[in-house]
């Protein structure tokens, strides 16, 4: 396809509806009803049953984010992770996690709130049982990272965009992922999550490599999700 082509209205008209369903599936959150159903009541069979329901239903969610990207993307998914790709992961972990301190100092000045709604309801999730401690861990560190970068970085900032725009698909990035996360009326906590977002879409837009976005996404729900644990347990 030409890029005249790739570009006309009709074609991008599709994209973004494509999107806006992509959009979607992640706000509604599909692989969190069989958390929702698991109890400690819960039998043995049912338990497998739903912990196998959760991992389908994420990897049918991944599958759709795949194809679209891959259809629509501009990069490949294939490259390698270099040294300097590592540097610039850390380096963008340290400065994003220095401006969320900051932004929590404002909110708990300002709202009295530490913590986002988004985040007391993962810790609500981890705290039901061990099971779903388990599961939410795969999610939060491995498939969710996963998922959002293939649509808030690699399908919306490749397929909606052209390549010569390189600041203007950072910041759309970077605010509608603030924005699907539960951060209620809080300022603050909408702009912890659109900073990060700003950060993953700045290394993914640097590298052209989705991995490296992918791996400071990780990083970051990692250490989350250890320091959750640690409050919980």
């Amino acid at each position: 396809m030409s890029e005249s082509n790739f570009w006309s209205f009709d074609k991008l008209f599709n994209r973004i509806v494509i999107f806006l369903l992509l959009l979607f599936m992640v706000f509604f959150g599909p692989q969190f009803i069989p958390i929702f159903a698991l109890t400690d009541q819960s039998s043995i069979y049912m338990k497998i049953i739903l912990s196998i329901l959760f991992f389908v239903i994420y990897f049918l969610m991944l599958w759709v984010a795949y194809i679209s990207y891959k259809k629509h993307g501009q990069n490949s998914i294939r490259q390698p992770i270099t040294k300097s790709n590592w540097k610039m992961i850390i380096v963008a972990y340290v400065l994003s996690h220095l401006i969320e301190g900051g932004l929590t100092f404002l909110s708990n000045i300002f709202y009295h709130q530490e913590t986002s709604g988004n985040q007391k309801g993962l810790q609500n999730m981890l705290s039901t049982n061990n099971l779903t401690v388990v599961l939410m861990l795969f999610g939060i560190i491995i498939f969710s990272p996963i998922l959002e970068e293939l649509i808030f970085r690699g399908y919306l900032m490749d397929a909606l965009f052209a390549p010569k725009f390189k600041w203007l698909p950072i910041i759309i990035s970077g605010i509608l992922f603030g924005l699907v996360h539960d951060t209620g009326f809080n300022i603050f906590f909408f702009l912890i999550y659109a900073q990060l977002g700003f950060f993953l879409a700045y290394v993914y837009k640097q590298t052209n490599n989705l991995k490296v976005s992918i791996a400071l996404h990780m990083l970051n729900n990692l250490i989350s999700a250890i320091i959750m644990v640690k409050m919980l347990f």
